[in-house]
Formats: structure tokens, C-alpha cells, sequence
């Protein structure tokens, strides 16, 4: 099994046998008594390869990944779903798109971040902005692989593997104020951001870095606007997804029993410590959402809170449970669209129905 491609900065190419679509599927799977039954459906005849990321702009879901078809039809790495059917945004990129924010604050662009040194029939290195219509570079770009971005403080920021963000050092993290690039501090040593959200105040990184801004911290810290400081103890291994669910800032990651406490692939951070959610998973989570007011996880793991749950699971604040009988691979990207949970990802099952890497859920 692939490791999201992130551990290396190139694409593997492979292919996938596009399936017959069989509908929308009543999935019973297990369940807790007195649950909403749930229908997963695909959507159209999803994609050829891998989706990484998945957001909303301009009433649209946007799709970023490994793939380049999506609905039958030429779609390189980035593509949209008004509802009904995909399209292709322009040209796309020449290489895979693991992350993807619309940022309406700026004149309603979209940006897209990845591997990618094209976007469109132009260069832009590792990040570009789509107006609608055509694709351009935000500056010089980057030196190496986004894989998250975010807002802060009415800036977009950038973290990923990169030493360089408009041709200045800039290790792992970067803003982008709408001419040019800048540092936070002397970034994440060694450069390895992969996750970021607000938190308190505060932009929060996740990664595989254990020193931010000259100080040590293990996996995830905290920036002011000025400075950077740890969560605590941290974790071990890398964290892969953030989140905000009932107060309290939630990552998901490679670490097990790390945080101050056990605390398998999950953990809660209260602003002073870290908790388990439950007895967590046991494997690696790779996404966070929150849907029908639960904390959504997706990954690669096949049991939450001691029970059956392939690759996707909700927590309601105080146990887990699964989102019917699931998928039938790793799940790597979340998003809520018309009122439904997408899961985007490297299955060709979601609950009863067949589907190609993106399916949607509802109730």
C-alpha cells in the first residue's frame, strides 16, 4: 500500500480498472441500535487514480490527486463536480495536487498546491491560483511538495517539504500576502508541514518536523503571529490531520500512545494537554471533517474504538462509531458538500456501491 506518496517527491504511476457503477447503496453495515440508516453513492464514475484533496469554491467541489480522468474524461489532477457531472479545470497540472483551499478573500481564486511545476500552459512551482477561467502562479513558487494550506490572519499559508518559497528561505512554512512570499520565524527544521488549521488564536502545524522556529517541538506547534512554541509534549511520528471539534483541537497522524497518555493514531488537545479520543484506531488516520456535528476521521484503519470501522468513523464526543460497512481502502481526503460527507481516497467500494476514489454519504 502506497503511504499517500508523501514520504517521496515523485508520483508512482499507477492505473485503475474503471468499475460499472451500481448505484446508490442502503448501507446497513455496523451499526449501533436506534442509528439513521446511511447511503453511500458515487459520484458519477469518479477517477482513475488517487484523490489527496478535496474543498468547495464557488458552489462546486474541486478534487486534487494522483488521477488525470474524472467522469470519463480528461482531467489532469484537479477537476470539478457541479452536482451532476466533473469537468476539467483548463489544462490542470503536469503532476499530482495533494492540496487544495479556496480563498475568495482574493478576487475568489482557488488555490491548489502539490508537486506540480505547471499549472495550465504556464509554470508555477508547487502552488497556483485559479480565477475561474485560467490558472497562475502565486510568485516563483516553492522549491519543493505543498501539502497543506490554510488562512491566517488574512494570509494564505503554505507548508509542505520546500526550503525556498519565492526564491527566499522559508523552511517547510510560508505566507503568501497576495505580491509575495515570506518565512514564519525560521520555520519547521526539518522541513516536513503537513497539516495546519487554527486553533486559539493560533495557526497550529502538524507534521514530521521536531523544531519550529528554533525551539523544540515534536510534531506540532503553535504560531502567535510572531513566534512559535510546542503543544506539550508533542508526538513521535508525524501528524497528518487537523481539526476543531467542541473546543478542543484534534490530531490525527501516524503516533501511538505519545501525547502524554495512550493515545492510538487520534489525540485532543485542550489547550493545556493532550487526551485519547476513545481507545482511538488502530491505524494510521490520514483526514479530519466534521459532519452532522461529529468529529469525522478517515485513513487507513479498519478499527475505531475497538469496533469494526474501515477507514472511515464519526465520533459523537464520547465514542466511535462506524459510517455503515465504510470503504474498501484508504480514505485521504474529507470534505462536506450540498449537505453530504465526501470521502475522497484509494477504494473501489463505499458501503454497497461501487465507486472510482471519491464517493459521497448521506443520511
Amino acid at each position: 500500500m502506497l503511504n499517500r506518496l508523501r514520504t517521496a517527491h515523485f508520483v508512482i504511476p499507477f492505473a485503475l480498472i474503471l468499475l460499472s457503477l451500481l448505484g446508490c447503496s442502503k448501507d446497513k453495515g455496523p451499526a449501533k441500535p436506534g442509528a439513521v440508516e446511511l447511503v453511500w453513492s458515487p459520484l458519477g464514475s469518479g477517477m482513475n487514480s488517487r484523490v489527496e484533496a478535496l474543498a468547495v469554491y464557488n458552489g462546486q467541489l474541486i478534487a486534487g490527486g494522483l488521477f488525470t480522468i474524472a467522469g470519463g474524461s480528461s482531467a489532469n489532477h484537479v477537476a470539478a463536480w457541479n452536482g451532476n457531472s466533473w469537468s476539467q479545470l483548463g489544462p490542470g497540472m503536469e503532476d499530482y495536487v495533494s492540496a487544495i483551499y479556496g480563498l475568495t478573500e482574493w478576487d475568489g481564486q482557488l488555490i491548489a498546491g502539490g508537486y506540480f511545476t505547471t499549472a495550465g500552459s504556464g509554470s508555477a512551482n508547487r502552488v497556483a491560483a485559479w480565477n475561474g477561467n485560467s490558472w497562475s502562479p502565486l510568485g516563483t513558487g516553492l522549491d519543493n511538495t505543498v501539502f497543506a494550506l490554510g488562512k491566517f490572519n488574512g494570509q494564505l499559508i503554505a507548508t509542505g517539504l520546500f526550503d525556498t518559497a519565492g526564491g527566499n528561505p522559508a523552511a517547510g512554512i510560508a505566507t503568501w500576502n497576495g505580491s509575495s512570499w515570506a518565512p514564519l520565524g525560521s520555520g519547521l527544521f526539518p522541513p516536513g508541514g503537513y497539516a495546519l488549521t487554527e486553533f486559539d488564536a493560533h495557526l497550529i502545524a502538524g507534521g514530521t518536523f521536531t523544531n519550529a522556529g528554533g525551539v523544540n517541538a515534536s510534531r506540532i506547534a503553535a504560531w502567535n503571529g510572531s513566534s512559535w512554541a510546542p503543544l506539550g509534549p508533542g508526538t513521535k511520528s508525524r501528524v497528518e490531520a487537523l481539526a476543531v471539534y467542541n473546543g478542543h483541537l484534534i490530531a490525527g497522524g501516524h503516533f501511538t500512545a505519545e501525547v502524554g497518555g495512550p493515545a492510538d493514531f487520534i489525540a485532543a488537545w485542550n489547550g493545556s494537554s493532550w487526551g485519547p479520543l476513545g481507545s482511538g484506531m488502530n491505524n494510521i488516520v490520514y483526514a479530519l471533517a466534521i459532519y452532522d456535528r461529529k468529529l469525522i476521521a478517515g485513513g487507513d484503519f479498519t478499527i475505531a474504538g475497538g469496533d469494526s470501522a474501515n477507514h472511515i468513523a464519526a465520533w459523537d464526543g464520547s465514542s466511535w462509531s462506524a459510517l455503515g460497512s465504510g470503504v474498501n481502502g484508504p480514505v485521504d481526503a474529507l470534505a462536506v458538500y450540498n449537505g453530504r460527507l465526501i470521502a475522497g481516497g484509494l477504494f473501489t467500494k463505499a458501503g454497497g456501491a461501487s465507486v472510482n476514489n471519491i464517493a459521497a454519504l448521506s443520511n
